[in-house]
Formats: structure tokens, C-alpha cells, sequence
């Protein structure tokens, strides 16, 4: 390897081992391509770091042309593309795991990030870097990108488009109490790449993984982390970060004052690797 900077986050070998009996944690490198200031590269690192605390177990590696990748590889860039507040970038993920590679079937080996610069400045210096980045990477990760395609999502395109993960579902109904519908709630409004892939803003509020972002500090709870397991993760729930549900009226008025639409677009049908 040569000719850009890496950054391994790597979970807790405790946690992974309690948690997916594995002496291997799950590791997340990130490989900085360029156009990237010190404390954007930061923010990646810190993404990596909070996604490796809820992801723990280890996924099998997997060869992408002359390289091993253990476990999830991520080319992250700044580039100039339309200037701020317009397209955020492209972040997905780009080559996917074989159906041999049993419950990490179709989960990423590798993805992409590449955002415009003019809107990672802007977003810097509003605070909301690290959530963005965060937030982004949990799309490289699967969350809303693979929903389709693991069967996960119902309604797809309708009014109530729904995520129907049996542990993203408990966590919801723990949070909602009562809840008698037959899958989390999805963004069932905003243009491609928003709706159908994220939580519905107007149930859920300030949970990092809606599809618009306010101010800094929006927590990713044991829904979204559950729901990671659903996927086919091994996950930790117990280090998702402490949320509770806006009451319905407060969700609508957070989205109307203060949120901002995250435009970024899919890098295309990522390519699933042959047994």
C-alpha cells in the first residue's frame, strides 16, 4: 500500500468476544484518497471508531483484486463537484460478499466515500461534520443501501414504507410501547436516496439516521444498531448512544426549523464477489 494515509478502527476485543465469541474484531479501514483537511480525516476516524463500537463481531475476509480485506474497506475523498448546499457527494458501498460467505453474505467488503469540499468546509464549520460522516458511513455499511436487497424493506415507493428487521422492530416497539405496525418506519418523503432508505424524520427526530441532520450531537440508538444486526452483523446494542422518541409534534417542528436535507447519491449496484 502506498501513496495515501489509512486509518484502522478496530472494536473492542472484550466486547467482541462477549458479544460474537471472536478473538478477530470487526475493522473498519479507511483509506484517505486526498482532498481532505486534518480535521475532516479526524472526522472519518471518529466515524470508524463509533461504528466499531456497536459493530464488535468479525466478518470473513474477503479478496478484492490483489488484496485481502478484513472486514470493511473505505476509500474516503474531498473532490469539487457543485459547490455548497447542492450534492453532498456519493457514499455506498461498492463490492459485496458472496453468497459462501454464510450469515455475512451480501454484507460490504468495500465502499466509497467522496464528498464535495465546499459542503465538508460548510458542514464544518456548522458543527455537524462528524455526524454527517457518521451518518454516511452507516449507508456504506448497509443501513437503508441493502435494505432492498436483503428483503428488509415492505412498501417500498408507498406512503408507509417499512423496515421489517425482527430486532430493529423489538427496539422500536420498546421505544413505542404499543406499536402494532409490522415494521419500523421509513423516510416516506424527500427525492431518490432520501426516502426508502433512512428513518421517517417525523417519527423520529434527531436519531443520526434520518435523512435530514440539525445541529451536532444526534445519537444513533440500539434501533439503528439492532437493525445492523439484522443485516447480518454481530452488534453490541449496549453501546448505542441514549435516545428517546420526540413526541410527534416536536419530531415536525425539528424538521421544519432546523434540518437539512443530506443529498448524497449511491455509487450504482455495488458488485457481489463469485464464490
Amino acid at each position: 500500500m502506498g501513496g495515501f494515509e489509512v486509518y484502522r478502527a478496530v472494536a473492542d476485543a472484550d466486547r467482541a468476544w462477549a458479544v460474537a465469541e471472536t478473538e478477530s474484531p470487526f475493522t473498519i479501514e479507511v483509506r484517505f484518497l486526498g482532498g481532505l483537511s486534518d480535521a475532516q480525516r479526524d472526522a472519518f476516524a471518529a466515524a470508524a471508531d463509533r461504528w466499531a463500537g456497536m459493530i464488535v463481531g468479525d466478518l470473513p475476509d474477503a479478496r478484492v483484486g490483489d488484496e485481502m480485506v478484513d472486514d470493511v474497506r473505505i476509500e474516503a475523498s474531498g473532490i469539487e463537484i457543485d459547490g455548497p448546499s447542492a450534492v453532498l457527494g456519493r457514499a455506498g458501498p461498492t463490492v459485496l460478499r458472496s453468497a459462501s460467505a454464510g450469515p455475512a453474505a451480501g454484507l460490504p467488503v468495500t465502499g466509497i466515500m467522496e464528498f464535495d469540499s465546499a459542503d465538508l468546509a460548510e458542514m464544518e464549520q456548522a458543527g455537524t461534520l462528524h455526524d454527517v460522516i457518521t451518518h454516511e458511513m452507516g449507508h456504506v455499511l448497509g443501513l437503508g443501501t441493502l435494505w432492498s436487497r436483503k428483503g428488509l424493506l415492505r412498501g417500498a415507493g408507498t406512503a408507509d414504507p417499512v423496515f421489517t428487521g425482527a430486532g430493529a422492530l423489538a427496539e422500536y416497539r420498546t421505544l413505542r410501547p404499543g406499536a402494532t405496525g409490522a415494521g419500523v418506519p421509513v423516510e416516506n418523503a424527500g427525492g431518490q436516496g432520501t426516502r426508502d432508505g433512512h428513518w421517517r424524520e417525523s417519527v423520529f427526530g434527531d436519531e443520526l439516521m434520518t435523512g435530514f441532520v440539525g445541529e451536532s450531537g444526534n445519537p444513533l440508538s440500539r434501533m439503528s444498531v439492532a437493525s445492523f444486526g439484522d443485516l447480518g452483523y454481530q452488534v453490541d446494542p449496549d453501546a448505542a448512544e441514549a435516545y428517546a422518541l420526540p413526541a410527534p409534534g416536536a419530531a415536525r417542528r425539528h424538521k421544519l426549523e432546523r434540518h437539512t436535507l443530506l443529498r448524497t447519491i449511491t455509487p450504482g449496484q455495488p458488485t457481489v464477489l463469485a464464490d
